[in-house]
Order: structure tokens, then C-alpha cells, then sequence
């Protein structure tokens, strides 16, 4: 009789943390190459070759809309986006972002949440897409936000892992230079949920200080050592992000950055990091600051060197398409470096 109501104690006690621990994600085992595809651009000009050198592909966005439902613009744009990506053997993502006030009414409730999650499944059902991406910026450690954020991604950890087959979770977050609410609405809890964080490691520039340039190398490693040194995110849930386009210093942003295309376009050198041009707003000659081949590939040999999970481009369609490219420059790095390090190629498994 005791030993059946210690048994009995024992799965009262066990079961919560049991049911916890099957909604972890699993360990993410592969480097990754991961491109923000947006709606608003015109995704059938890039190559398939270009495409092919990515893993994932972000689609961006689904938008919460202001009754919490999120909404993809043009869904025809999607289908084809998917139909281009699957030919090139890539796997598509949905990412989902909004305003601030409208995800967290819409974190607000379970079944706000609820809502928010069946009519976000039916597209990636819809469209048999790999997952889902959360790209709120941010949520909040003040207004509770961060909160129900987790709860948000802990409900859709379930969703993903629920059936036959696994839907990946990713999120992209604040770099965490700058300590405070943004990242303190990202509890560590939330990193059991996610495979993956896309960290934003970019736009540190300054409207009114001049020569500051927004995606360092020593900027990257300042994550890095806030994320995974200080927060203890493993170090293979961290993923790079790379800026395919450029930010001026000591200007007004708005309508003065330019994608790395037309960077290389206006005269800007594909090894460099800085270059001279002008933009409508801004008729005299002024800096903008970006991200070349050789940066790149540094940022992405230490990613990959290092255990990091990978690298992610803002965004694809402002990439040059030719030998030129930055994604190629990623690609090709990660080619050498396994090529030239079995033991790495087998830690994280192999490219296709």
C-alpha cells in the first residue's frame, strides 16, 4: 500500500517537469545559411542558383493585424515564392511581425493566443511551409509584453512539435549591446523553446554621431558574449545576422540607406566596408556603412568555427546576384571551412 501511494506521490510530482521537457527543442545539430525573403520585393528576379544557396528562407511578413489575425499581403506572392524555393531545394519559413500594440493585446489571452495560432497554422498547413519565425521588435520587460510573449512561444513550441512531422521555431532578437527593456523581455526560459535565434547583429548607427558603423565585427563578438557568455543561450541557438544593405552615420536614416546592390551599384567597392554616395534626401556625398565579401566571410568563418548556428541575411533580394554576392561569399566560406575540417562538416551535418 505505501509503495502504491509513493508511486502514486512520484507522478504527481514528476509529470509537470515531464510534460516541460517535452516541449524543448530539440538540439540544433546544423550550421545554417537563413535569407529574409519580403513580400514587398520582387522574389522572381533572384536566380535559383542564388536561392539554392541558402537552407531557409524567411518569408516576410504575416502581419498581425489589429483584431490579433495574422495576414499575409499577397498570398499568390507566397505560393510562388514556395513553388521557386522548393525547386531550388530550399525550405521556406513564414515570418510574423506587427505593431507593438497589437501583439501584445494579442499575447494577452489564452485565447487571444489561440485565435492567433490556428489562423497562423492554417497558412503554414496552406502553404506546407517549414515553420514559423517570430520577428517582434520587440517585446518588453515593462508593459508585461516579454511575458506573454513566452507564453506565445511556449503554445506554439507545442503546436510545432504536436504531429508526425517538427516545424521549426525561430525568433529574431536585439544584438543585447544595449542592455535593458528589449532584452529583458526575452526570458531565458524562452530559449528551451526555440531552435533557433536569429540575432539582429546590425543598425547600431546614430542619427547624430558620425563614423559609426552599425554591423561590426566586434559588434558580433558583443553579442555573442551577451547572449551566450552572459544570458547562457547555447551557443549552436545563436545565429549571425548579416546586413545586406547599408546605414549612413550622422544623418537622417530614412530615405538614405541603401541595399547592398545599389551600394555596388553607385560606385562602392564589394570588399569594402563604407562608401560615398548620395540619395535624394541627401544630394552631397555622404558615408554609408555596410558589409563586404571579406567581412562577411570573417563573421561567417567565426560563426561557423565557433559552433554558432549559423548565419542570416537581411535580406535576399538586396544581395547582388552574381560573383558579386554576399550570400555566395557565406556559402562559399562554409563550403572551404568544411571542406578543409571533416570533424567540422560531421558536428554540423552536412550541407545539401
Amino acid at each position: 500500500m505505501k509503495k502504491w501511494i509513493f508511486s502514486l506521490l512520484s507522478l504527481a510530482v514528476f509529470s509537470p517537469l515531464q510534460a516541460q521537457q517535452e516541449y524543448k527543442a530539440p538540439e540544433n545539430t546544423r550550421f545554417r545559411i537563413i535569407g529574409y525573403a519580403p513580400s514587398y520585393r520582387n522574389l522572381d528576379a533572384i536566380p535559383d542558383r542564388s536561392l539554392a544557396q541558402l537552407d531557409i528562407a524567411c518569408y516576410a511578413f504575416a502581419t498581425i493585424d489589429s483584431t490579433g489575425i495574422p495576414r499575409v499581403r499577397d498570398e499568390k506572392h507566397l505560393r510562388r515564392f514556395v513553388r521557386k524555393a522548393r525547386r531550388a531545394g530550399v525550405e521556406v519559413m513564414l515570418s510574423f511581425n506587427g505593431r507593438h500594440a497589437y501583439y501584445a493585446r494579442m499575447v494577452s489571452s489564452a485565447q487571444s493566443r489561440e485565435r492567433f495560432i490556428d489562423a497562423l497554422w492554417h497558412l503554414v498547413k496552406k502553404y506546407r511551409l517549414a515553420g514559423v519565425d517570430n520577428d517582434w521588435e520587440y517585446p518588453l520587460g515593462s508593459d508585461g509584453s516579454g511575458q506573454g510573449n513566452l507564453l506565445l512561444m511556449k503554445e506554439l513550441a507545442e503546436k510545432c512539435r504536436e504531429g508526425r512531422r517538427q516545424y521549426y521555431l525561430t525568433a529574431a532578437i536585439t544584438p543585447g549591446k544595449y542592455v535593458g527593456n528589449a532584452t529583458a523581455g526575452i526570458p531565458d526560459e524562452l530559449f528551451d523553446y526555440v531552435d533557433w535565434f536569429n540575432v539582429m547583429v546590425y543598425d547600431d548607427y546614430s542619427e547624430t554621431r558620425e563614423g559609426m558603423h552599425h554591423s561590426t565585427y566586434d559588434l558580433m563578438l558583443e553579442s555573442v558574449d551577451y547572449w551566450v557568455g552572459q544570458r547562457g543561450l547555447p551557443l549552436s541557438k545563436f545565429v549571425v545576422g548579416l546586413p545586406a544593405y547599408g546605414v549612413p552615420s550622422g544623418i537622417r536614416r530614412s530615405g538614405n540607406t541603401r541595399d547592398y546592390n545599389g551600394i555596388i551599384r553607385a560606385g562602392g567597392s564589394c570588399m569594402g566596408d563604407v562608401a560615398m554616395i548620395t540619395s535624394t534626401q541627401h544630394p552631397s556625398p555622404y558615408p554609408v556603412y555596410y558589409n563586404g565579401i571579406r567581412t562577411i566571410r570573417a563573421k561567417t568563418a567565426y560563426a561557423l568555427g565557433n559552433g554558432l548556428g549559423g548565419v542570416m541575411f537581411w535580406e535576399i533580394a538586396g544581395d547582388r546576384h552574381d560573383d558579386l554576392s554576399l550570400v555566395a561569399a557565406a556559402y562559399d566560406q562554409v563550403q572551404s571551412q568544411e571542406a578543409a575540417s571533416p570533424s567540422k562538416e560531421e558536428k554540423h551535418g552536412k550541407r545539401k
